[in-house]
């Protein structure tokens, strides 16, 4: 997504790929905003892409109307790399820039329990790499005492990144 604009009958969402406009209500974008708020925030930023898969219907008049869609932050590269977070994407940019072999786990099942927001396969063994952005909220910093606790207990490798924190002061395991 290019850009999304308020019009006089709703919203106009302009994709970066065509010249076409699409039209949304509000109902749409509140939902859109609300279901992704990791991507919609980054909406129009050049350095972030935001991947979406809409729903559209023709109207009468031949226009395309948004009636539902799904939104997906990426790395902004030729990779299209999902993130999460602006924080991620920053994470995924040095990774890729730095030519680092490295994958990003997805969720497949419940029965997933430690998934990294990254993980570097060019060291021996893997290292996991956490981005922890949200410090102040008592449940996220649960969660992250339990991750933390499990990748203790399996003795695995982990790069930790608290933001604000300088990205640059993370300190990468050289490569294998």
């Amino acid at each position: 997504m290019k850009a999304v604009e308020a019009s006089k009958y709703g919203f106009i969402i302009k994709i970066r790929q065509t010249h076409r406009s699409f039209f949304a209500s509000k109902a749409v974008i509140d939902q859109a905003a609300a279901s992704f708020r990791s991507a919609w925030a980054l909406t129009g930023v050049q350095h972030a892409r935001v991947v979406a898969l809409l729903v559209l219907e023709r109207t009468k008049d031949g226009n395309l109307r948004v009636i539902d869609g799904a939104l997906q932050l990426c790395l902004c590269n030729s990779a299209f790399i999902p993130c999460d977070s602006s924080y991620e994407v920053a994470m995924a940019n040095r990774l890729v820039a730095e030519r680092r072999r490295f994958r990003k786990p997805l969720r497949l099942s419940a029965s997933d329990t430690l998934l990294p927001n990254f993980l570097l396969m060019d060291t021996a063994p893997e290292t996991a790499i956490e981005v922890y952005g949200m410090e102040t909220n008592e449940g996220y910093r649960r969660s992250k005492a339990q991750k933390q606790a499990l990748y203790v207990q399996r003795r695995m490798a982990c790069i930790e990144w608290i933001p604000p924190a300088d990205l640059a002061s993370v300190c990468l395991p050289a490569c294998r």
